[in-house]
C-alpha cells in the first residue's frame, strides 16, 4: 500500500491495516458530530478500537500532531470507552468533576493549585493513552516532508513515542 504523504496545513489521518489513511476534513467534522446534527460513518472504520491523528504541517515540518483515540460502535458512532481503562471509577468520578469545573465559563469556583496538579497529571495518563502505535509514529514521520524544528509541538507525541530530537530515528 502506497504510503500517505503530508500536505500543508492541517489534516486528519486514520491508523488501519498498518498505514495512515487520509480523511476530509469535513468527513472527520461528520463522524465527530461536531455541530450535533450531521453525523456520518467513517469508510473503513469498523467497531472496535481506533487510532487517528490531527497532523499540522507548516513550511513543510510536521509542526504538531493531536492523537485521538476511540472506540466505534457497531453504526460508526464513538462510543463511550470508560477511558480505556487508564481510570479507576473514582478517578474518573474526580477527573469528570475537575474537568467541568476547569473549562465552566464564567468560572466561578477555579481550581486550586493542588486541583489544577492533580487534574494535569489525570489529562497526561489520558493523552498517553491516546498515542498511536509506534508503527504508526514511524510511518507518520515517514510521510513528512520534513522532522519538526526543535520547539515544533509535534515533539511531545514523537518522544513519548520514543523518537529523540536530533535523530532521524526511533530509541531502541
Amino acid at each position: 500500500m502506497p504510503m500517505v504523504s503530508l500536505d500543508e496545513g492541517e489534516q486528519v489521518l486514520h491508523w488501519h491495516s498498518g498505514a495512515w489513511h487520509r480523511i476530509a476534513w469535513d468527513d472527520w467534522s461528520s463522524f465527530r458530530d461536531v455541530m450535533h446534527d450531521s453525523f456520518a460513518p467513517l469508510p473503513y472504520v469498523t467497531a472496535g478500537e481506533h487510532h487517528f491523528v490531527v497532523c499540522i504541517v507548516e513550511d513543510g515540518r510536521l509542526y504538531n500532531i493531536l492523537p485521538h483515540r476511540y472506540l466505534i460502535d457497531r453504526d460508526g458512532r464513538i462510543a463511550d470507552d470508560r477511558y480505556f481503562g487508564v481510570l479507576s471509577d473514582g478517578e474518573i468520578e474526580r477527573y469528570e468533576a475537575l474537568n467541568k469545573r476547569h473549562y465552566k465559563y464564567p468560572q466561578t469556583h477555579p481550581l486550586n493549585d493542588d486541583e489544577q496538579r492533580e487534574f494535569e497529571a489525570i489529562r497526561e495518563r489520558l493523552w498517553r493513552s491516546w498515542l498511536p502505535p509506534v508503527e504508526a509514529v514511524r510511518e507518520l514521520t515517514r510521510a513528512a516532508v520534513a522532522l519538526p524544528d526543535e520547539n515544533d509541538a509535534a515533539w511531545k507525541v514523537l518522544e513519548a513515542c520514543g523518537m529523540s530530537r536530533g535523530a532521524s530515528g526511533l530509541r531502541s
